[in-house]
């Protein structure tokens, strides 16, 4: 079979399976090509491993703090907040507010800036915790916690969707006040509100207040900040709705 290769020449390119894509010409360049895309191949396949390592999902392999769309004076708080945090490898940030305002990508630009640690879902931290009741782990549940407790970083998803039992709080609770005395980062993530937005002083199942024990919520306002996204989701604007 007779080709044109890329330079132009036309060559015997053989048939089926060993069909030549070049002239013997362009054999060295065309190899060489082959061999820088699969290196960076190769790159690209390591960096999202690494990154889905710290809990990224491929949905946010892109957030950074410059990929940040800020909506306003409250989004803009919290960004400073987090580049605070990134830069002193200390505090605890809760980030609440409405889903897709940018919480979780300012969680995952924080972990990449550290380079280490973890973003797990709640729902993860508990069966983390259980795992120490398989009968193949040789830890027990303090060991399975001291893992949460020292993690260079560590930010708590969907802290909202927890099913709120004494395990789970009594967990979280002696997470966040381990870190803290730790002085290691901590970011608590939840799509709720302050109660403060309720003007007659109530408290309702979306209020931040509501759903965290008094002992947590105390660790939170005396050592860290609580960051309210006030604004209307982003990816719903993106999206038109």
């Amino acid at each position: 079979m007779i080709k044109t290769c890329r330079c132009g020449k036309d060559y015997e390119a053989g048939e089926g399976f060993y069909l030549v894509p070049v002239c013997p010409d362009c054999v060295i360049a065309w190899d060489a090509d082959i061999d820088a895309r699969e290196k960076i191949t190769l790159e690209t396949i390591d960096e999202h491993e690494r990154i889905e390592n710290l809990g990224i999902r491929p949905r946010h392999f892109d957030c950074t703090f410059e990929s940040f769309k800020s909506t306003g004076k409250d989004s803009d708080i919290a960004l400073a907040s987090c580049r605070k945090m990134a830069e002193s490898r200390r505090g605890i940030i809760a980030l609440i507010g409405n889903n897709g305002t940018g919480k979780t990508h300012l969680a995952c630009a924080t972990v990449r800036a550290i380079g280490s640690g973890k973003i797990m879902k709640m729902i993860e931290i508990g069966m983390f915790i259980r795992r120490a009741y398989d009968k193949d782990n040789r830890l027990d549940e303090q060991g399975q916690l001291d893992k949460l407790v020292n993690m260079t970083f560590l930010a708590i998803d969907e802290a909202d969707k927890s099913k709120r039992t004494d395990a789970e709080m009594n967990w979280l609770s002696y997470i966040i006040d381990e870190r803290n005395e730790r002085y290691r980062p901590t970011i608590l993530i939840a799509n709720l509100h302050p109660a403060s937005i309720h003007t007659d002083g109530t408290r309702c199942d979306k209020c931040f207040e509501a759903i965290l024990t008094p002992d947590v919520l105390d660790r939170i306002s005396q050592t860290g900040v609580i960051r309210y996204f006030s604004g209307e989701s982003y990816r719903r604007n993106l999206r038109g709705m």
